[in-house]
Protein backbone atom coordinates (compact mmCIF):
# COMPACT_ATOMS: atom_id res chain seq x y z
CA UNK A 1 0.00 0.00 0.00
CA UNK A 2 1.57 3.23 -0.60
CA UNK A 3 2.31 5.93 1.93
CA UNK A 4 0.25 8.43 -0.46
CA UNK A 5 -3.19 6.26 -0.48
CA UNK A 6 -2.33 5.90 3.06
CA UNK A 7 -1.75 9.55 3.27
CA UNK A 8 -5.59 9.93 2.11
CA UNK A 9 -7.40 7.35 3.64
CA UNK A 10 -6.10 8.60 6.67
CA UNK A 11 -7.14 12.48 5.69
CA UNK A 12 -10.45 11.10 5.06
CA UNK A 13 -11.49 9.56 8.29
CA UNK A 14 -10.30 12.28 10.35
CA UNK A 15 -12.63 14.73 8.59
CA UNK A 16 -15.32 12.33 8.54
CA UNK A 17 -14.63 11.63 12.39
CA UNK A 18 -14.21 15.82 13.02
CA UNK A 19 -17.25 16.47 10.96
CA UNK A 20 -19.36 13.76 13.01
CA UNK A 21 -17.80 14.98 16.40
CA UNK A 22 -18.55 18.98 15.46
CA UNK A 23 -21.35 19.37 13.64
CA UNK A 24 -24.03 21.78 14.18
CA UNK A 25 -27.62 20.78 12.51
CA UNK A 26 -28.88 23.45 9.55
CA UNK A 27 -31.37 23.93 7.04
CA UNK A 28 -31.64 20.63 4.38
CA UNK A 29 -30.29 20.99 0.78
CA UNK A 30 -31.64 22.65 -1.82
CA UNK A 31 -34.29 20.08 -3.56
CA UNK A 32 -33.79 19.60 -7.14
CA UNK A 33 -31.29 18.53 -10.11
CA UNK A 34 -27.18 18.97 -9.68
CA UNK A 35 -25.08 18.97 -12.64
CA UNK A 36 -21.54 18.43 -11.16
CA UNK A 37 -18.30 19.11 -13.24
CA UNK A 38 -15.33 17.55 -11.88
CA UNK A 39 -11.29 17.26 -12.03
CA UNK A 40 -9.23 15.15 -10.18
CA UNK A 41 -6.28 12.11 -9.85
CA UNK A 42 -7.31 8.49 -10.81
CA UNK A 43 -4.98 6.49 -8.44
CA UNK A 44 -5.14 2.55 -10.02
CA UNK A 45 -4.28 -0.32 -8.24
CA UNK A 46 -0.78 -1.71 -8.88
CA UNK A 47 -1.65 -4.52 -9.89
CA UNK A 48 -4.02 -3.37 -12.94
CA UNK A 49 -1.02 -1.81 -14.85
CA UNK A 50 -2.86 0.74 -16.03
CA UNK A 51 -1.71 3.46 -14.75
CA UNK A 52 -2.61 6.91 -12.90
CA UNK A 53 -3.58 9.99 -14.20
CA UNK A 54 -5.84 12.68 -14.50
CA UNK A 55 -9.53 11.79 -14.31
CA UNK A 56 -12.44 14.03 -15.40
CA UNK A 57 -16.16 13.68 -14.70
CA UNK A 58 -19.50 14.70 -14.70
CA UNK A 59 -22.16 14.08 -12.63
CA UNK A 60 -26.14 14.54 -12.68
CA UNK A 61 -28.11 14.06 -9.85
CA UNK A 62 -30.98 14.77 -7.52
CA UNK A 63 -31.07 16.48 -4.52
CA UNK A 64 -34.44 14.98 -2.62
CA UNK A 65 -36.05 17.45 0.22
CA UNK A 66 -34.09 15.88 2.57
CA UNK A 67 -30.30 14.97 3.49
CA UNK A 68 -30.21 12.47 0.37
CA UNK A 69 -29.02 12.86 -3.28
CA UNK A 70 -28.74 10.44 -5.89
CA UNK A 71 -25.90 11.40 -9.15
CA UNK A 72 -25.35 8.97 -12.34
CA UNK A 73 -21.44 9.83 -12.93
CA UNK A 74 -19.30 9.76 -16.04
CA UNK A 75 -15.37 9.80 -14.80
CA UNK A 76 -12.69 9.06 -17.93
CA UNK A 77 -8.72 9.11 -17.08
CA UNK A 78 -6.34 8.90 -19.83
CA UNK A 79 -3.69 6.64 -17.83
CA UNK A 80 -0.22 5.84 -19.07
CA UNK A 81 2.13 2.54 -18.15
CA UNK A 82 5.20 1.15 -20.00
CA UNK A 83 4.78 3.64 -22.38
CA UNK A 84 1.11 1.74 -22.98
CA UNK A 85 -1.79 4.41 -22.67
CA UNK A 86 -5.31 2.94 -21.12
CA UNK A 87 -7.95 4.34 -21.56
CA UNK A 88 -10.34 4.52 -18.38
CA UNK A 89 -14.00 4.99 -18.25
CA UNK A 90 -16.58 4.43 -15.09
CA UNK A 91 -20.17 4.73 -15.36
CA UNK A 92 -21.88 4.63 -11.75
CA UNK A 93 -24.87 5.51 -9.54
CA UNK A 94 -24.05 6.85 -6.62
CA UNK A 95 -25.91 7.77 -3.21
CA UNK A 96 -24.82 10.88 -1.04
CA UNK A 97 -25.80 11.57 2.54
CA UNK A 98 -25.12 15.26 4.07
CA UNK A 99 -24.18 15.58 6.99
CA UNK A 100 -25.32 18.54 9.21
CA UNK A 101 -23.79 22.05 8.28
CA UNK A 102 -20.94 23.77 10.03
CA UNK A 103 -23.20 27.22 9.73
CA UNK A 104 -20.21 29.87 10.47
CA UNK A 105 -18.42 28.52 7.39
CA UNK A 106 -21.09 27.19 4.84
CA UNK A 107 -19.05 23.35 4.70
CA UNK A 108 -21.45 20.69 4.20
CA UNK A 109 -19.68 17.40 4.83
CA UNK A 110 -21.21 14.37 3.11
CA UNK A 111 -20.19 10.34 2.99
CA UNK A 112 -21.01 8.25 -0.69
CA UNK A 113 -21.68 4.95 -1.57
CA UNK A 114 -22.50 3.40 -5.38
CA UNK A 115 -21.75 0.86 -8.08
CA UNK A 116 -21.04 0.97 -11.55
CA UNK A 117 -19.27 -0.25 -14.21
CA UNK A 118 -14.94 0.00 -15.31
CA UNK A 119 -14.29 -0.37 -18.19
CA UNK A 120 -9.98 -0.51 -18.97
CA UNK A 121 -9.62 -0.25 -22.86
CA UNK A 122 -12.55 -1.83 -24.15
CA UNK A 123 -11.21 -4.95 -23.17
CA UNK A 124 -13.49 -5.57 -19.90
CA UNK A 125 -16.82 -4.03 -18.30
CA UNK A 126 -16.18 -4.84 -14.71
CA UNK A 127 -18.66 -4.43 -12.12
CA UNK A 128 -17.49 -1.97 -8.71
CA UNK A 129 -18.53 -0.09 -6.00
CA UNK A 130 -17.11 2.98 -4.07
CA UNK A 131 -17.41 4.17 -0.98
CA UNK A 132 -15.91 7.72 0.33
CA UNK A 133 -16.88 11.16 1.23
CA UNK A 134 -15.73 14.89 1.03
CA UNK A 135 -17.32 18.51 1.62
CA UNK A 136 -19.14 20.57 -0.49
CA UNK A 137 -18.40 24.68 0.49
CA UNK A 138 -21.86 27.07 -0.81
CA UNK A 139 -20.89 29.38 -2.40
CA UNK A 140 -23.75 30.54 -2.71
CA UNK A 141 -27.60 28.65 -2.61
CA UNK A 142 -26.87 27.54 -6.69
CA UNK A 143 -23.58 27.36 -6.45
CA UNK A 144 -21.13 24.45 -4.23
CA UNK A 145 -17.27 23.93 -4.79
CA UNK A 146 -17.23 20.06 -4.17
CA UNK A 147 -13.96 18.20 -3.12
CA UNK A 148 -14.36 14.67 -2.91
CA UNK A 149 -12.59 11.43 -1.97
CA UNK A 150 -13.60 7.67 -2.98
CA UNK A 151 -12.55 4.34 -2.80
CA UNK A 152 -13.47 1.96 -5.67
CA UNK A 153 -13.21 -1.89 -5.99
CA UNK A 154 -13.60 -3.45 -8.70
CA UNK A 155 -15.40 -6.69 -7.92
CA UNK A 156 -14.41 -8.70 -10.36
CA UNK A 157 -10.29 -8.13 -10.79
CA UNK A 158 -10.43 -7.50 -7.00
CA UNK A 159 -8.70 -4.21 -7.92
CA UNK A 160 -8.75 -1.37 -5.71
CA UNK A 161 -8.17 2.33 -6.91
CA UNK A 162 -8.97 5.35 -5.63
CA UNK A 163 -10.03 9.09 -7.06
CA UNK A 164 -9.69 12.12 -5.71
CA UNK A 165 -11.40 15.48 -7.09
CA UNK A 166 -12.68 18.64 -6.97
CA UNK A 167 -15.70 20.49 -8.91
CA UNK A 168 -18.60 22.54 -9.06
CA UNK A 169 -22.21 21.45 -8.54
CA UNK A 170 -24.80 23.51 -9.83
CA UNK A 171 -28.00 23.37 -8.46
CA UNK A 172 -31.21 23.87 -9.98
CA UNK A 173 -34.36 23.72 -7.91
CA UNK A 174 -36.64 25.71 -6.04
CA UNK A 175 -35.40 27.49 -2.96
CA UNK A 176 -35.87 26.20 0.76
CA UNK A 177 -38.93 27.25 2.44
CA UNK A 178 -36.61 29.22 5.06
CA UNK A 179 -34.54 30.86 1.79
CA UNK A 180 -38.52 32.07 0.42
CA UNK A 181 -39.66 33.42 3.55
Amino acid sequence: MSTSFKKRTLFSGVLIASSLATMAYAETPKQGFTVTPSIGYYNTDGDRQAGNDTSYSIGVGYQTNSPLALEAVYLHSDASKHGRDNDLNQYRVDGLYSLPEFTTVNLTPYVAAGVGITDVDGDSNNLLVNAGGGVKYAINSDVDLRADFRLVKDIEDSHLDNVTSVGVQYNFGMPNQQESN
